[in-house]
């Protein structure tokens, strides 16, 4: 019984030195972190679709570290094709990626990114609000 308490102390006194270190670790850590710029450019849109005004806002691209990134929300278009991605943007090959269509068939649609930088916008009802958020795919790839 003489001993618990000893025991009980130096536990006590490890788990503060443990926690102390994962603390300063961890704050180590975060104040270094290094932090990526990027500038975002208006995508210029063709066959007459126009920006959509929700939080998703104006279509428009940006490339960091060799990915690019597409973001906004359009709709009205004529035809599929809505904007043309300048060179540095383009893939190798051309892409097939996911994205929200709000169409009254479930909300999916196709974006085709091709190698020349033309984009469509492939669904039931391609002309209605498209959003590009959360798109990125290597530049070349």
């Amino acid at each position: 019984m003489r001993q618990s308490p000893a025991i009980i102390i130096s536990l006590i006194a490890l788990t503060f030195s443990l926690g102390g270190g994962v603390g300063y670790a961890a704050s180590a850590t975060s104040s270094h972190a290094a932090s990526t710029k990027i500038t975002w450019h208006k995508l210029g849109l063709i066959n007459k679709w126009h920006e959509v005004f929700v939080t998703n806002g104006a279509p428009s691209y940006a490339i960091s570290n060799g990915i690019v990134y597409l973001y906004g929300a359009m709709q009205g278009g004529t035809t599929g094709e809505f904007a043309v991605l300048p060179r540095a943007a383009r893939p190798k090959n051309t892409l097939f990626i996911p994205v929200y269509n709000d169409d009254n068939s479930g909300g999916s649609a196709w974006l085709d990114v091709t190698p020349t930088g033309k984009m469509y916008i492939n669904g039931p009802d391609d002309t209605i609000l498209s959003s590009l958020a959360g798109v990125s795919f290597p530049a070349g790839a």
